[in-house]
């Protein structure tokens, strides 16, 4: 919320795997994994996660972990929990983050980061559903007259973190097979 009004804006990306929804929702249940495709198979070193402390395994609702990443202006540092676990359909994660620009004030947001997986003939759809909530200053690019010019952007460098979740998903499950 900024002053009264309350605040909301929300980005979807979507994306197929050949991998069966219970192997990608295992991917992303396996939050060190993250660190990978979200990381390390990041294509733009200003637009990627950087660190995660997280519990290895299968993570649970309630599961707590911190991460920091790459933005084109700064570094964010988040904390995050799991807030939904149900196999193999959904996983979200609810992050409280601070954003340390290079330029400007600090920018505090609230995130939940929704992945929706569902079958399809080969595989699966991927489908990661972001909302930004509860800021405490509304940024340039979120203003409402810059959405249309943000949300595109922000859509494609979400559909390549989960096209990169999409093939680890697949690649797991292809060392299971052998």
């Amino acid at each position: 919320m900024v002053g009264d009004k309350p605040f909301r804006v929300q980005t979807r990306a979507t994306t197929t795997s050949t991998a069966s929804p219970a192997d990608v929702w295992d991917t992303v249940a396996r939050l060190p994994l993250h660190l990978e495709w979200s990381g390390e198979r990041a294509s733009d070193d200003t637009f990627k996660l950087l660190s995660l402390d997280a519990p290895d395994g299968i993570a649970d609702v309630g599961d707590a972990f911190e991460s920091t990443g790459a933005n084109y202006n700064g570094t964010f540092h988040d904390r995050s929990t799991v807030t939904e676990a149900m196999k193999p359909t959904s996983f979200v994660i609810d992050t409280d983050a601070r954003l340390d620009r290079d330029r400007g004030p600090a920018w505090e947001a609230h995130f939940e980061h929704r992945y929706e997986i569902s079958p399809r003939a080969q595989g699966s759809s991927i489908t990661y559903i972001e909302t930004i909530e509860r800021v405490n200053y509304v940024p340039y690019w979120l203003r409402w007259w810059a959405r249309p010019l943000f949300r595109p952007l922000v859509n494609r460098a979400d559909r390549k973190q989960l096209e990169n979740l999409a093939r680890l998903a697949e690649e797991r499950a292809g060392r299971h097979e052998a």
